[in-house]
């Protein structure tokens, strides 16, 4: 437990400390193209890796990826301070996001010869999206301290320390799975039909990025606007701890309130809530309704990969999981364009993309759980 949360900072410190690195010598601009691409390039990544750990188990892909994103992510740091052409610089960000390893979403997979029942399992994913959710919360303040106090190339580097020895030695745990992840001699399913039995959980989790990505860039404009710019970062972790603690407390919610049910509720609760947010005062009326909007979170970040966990077919997990990563990857670029462009017009405009993400999400998960009692 202790390597796989150190183990995943780096997936939260990476996108921030290219953004800070490659601002500083080609310009925010070119930075943003180069996060641009990182994420696309993970988000891409995320579910083959998921694909090849679900076919030759764990071991081999961490024992592998740990040394060669380590690498890339050094060549990262050199290319861009020797000034090399921008191309190599967007190159070497599509290598380090598809070598990416998604510690987070392969960890859970490790929970499934100890967690053998609902419940504990349950237990177990709420624990992982509170590891989660704080490594968001520790990830960007790291890179802010780092780059502060050392370089702006500080941040990567030391996420280039963690892959070679976290992620290497996560390989080498007696935990890792060796062969398919819950049972031998198990065909691995075809991508697209692990996508499909666990599409409730994707598409809710697709909104739910959606909806980080816009919160982001509202509570940046906000924090702007309020004078308080360098806040942004603290004021939108005041959700991340709200979500860890209602992660923590999913598992004394009664299993007849359903996953799905679970998702709509949280959905709704936001959509509802997401509004008050433009209509504080200061950054700390601000972070206080983030610490509200975080409560609500929780219990639905657990449920989706409560969904994928149970939904998934066998030999399927890693793409389950990792999927869900990639989407929500994907959901934050889109709230986050579209925030951007609205907030230009007004800055409410950009928490109503959030609202109406949550929203979606809302109706997505009312639909399955009048599925699942209709069956």
């Amino acid at each position: 437990m202790p390597l796989a949360f150190v183990g995943r900072l780096p997936t939260s410190m990476i996108i921030i400390g290219v953004l800070t690195l490659v601002t500083q010598h080609h310009g925010i601009s070119a930075a943003s193209i180069s996060s641009a691409v990182l994420a696309i390039a993970t988000g891409i990544g995320q579910p083959l890796i998921g694909q090849w750990t679900d076919r030759v188990g764990q071991r081999r892909p961490f024992l592998f990826l740990g040394p060669i994103n380590a690498a890339t992510l050094i060549g990262l740091v050199v290319v861009t301070e020797a000034g090399m052409a921008f191309g190599v610089v967007l190159a070497m960000c599509t290598l380090v996001g598809l070598t990416t390893t998604p510690v987070g979403a392969l960890m859970r997979i490790r929970w499934y010869p100890v967690a053998k029942t609902p419940k504990t399992i349950a237990t177990a994913m709420s624990y992982e999206t509170v590891a989660d959710e704080l490594n968001f919360v520790l990830g960007p303040a790291i890179v802010g301290i780092l780059a502060t106090a050392i370089s702006p190339s500080a941040p990567l580097i030391i996420s280039a320390i963690i892959a070679a020895s976290c992620v290497t030695s996560l390989g080498l745990h007696k935990s890792a799975p060796t062969t398919t992840s819950r049972v031998e001699g198990v065909p691995t399913p075809a991508m697209w039909r692990t996508v499909v039995l666990v599409s409730v959980a994707l598409f809710s989790m697709l909104c739910l990025g959606s909806y980080f990505g816009a919160m982001q860039t509202s509570t940046t404009t906000a924090a702007e606007a309020f004078g308080s710019a360098s806040y942004a970062g603290l004021i939108y972790s005041a959700m991340g701890a709200g979500a860890a603690i209602t992660a923590l407390g999913a598992v004394a919610i009664p299993e007849r309130i359903s996953q799905p049910t679970r998702i709509a509720i949280s959905g709704i609760a936001l959509a509802i809530l997401v509004p008050v947010a433009p209509l504080t005062n200061s950054p700390w009326q601000l972070a206080g309704i983030l610490f509200l909007l975080g409560l609500a979170i929780g219990p639905a970040s657990v449920a989706m990969f409560t969904i994928a966990s149970r939904r998934a077919p066998k030999g399927g997990d890693g793409v389950a999981m990792t999927a869900l990563g990639a989407v929500n990857v994907g959901g934050v670029a889109i709230g986050a364009a579209l925030a951007g462009q609205l907030q230009r017009q007004e800055l409410a405009y950009a928490f109503w993309v959030a609202a109406a993400s949550a929203l979606v999400m809302g109706v997505i998960g009312l639909i399955a759980s009048v599925r699942e009692r209709s069956r």
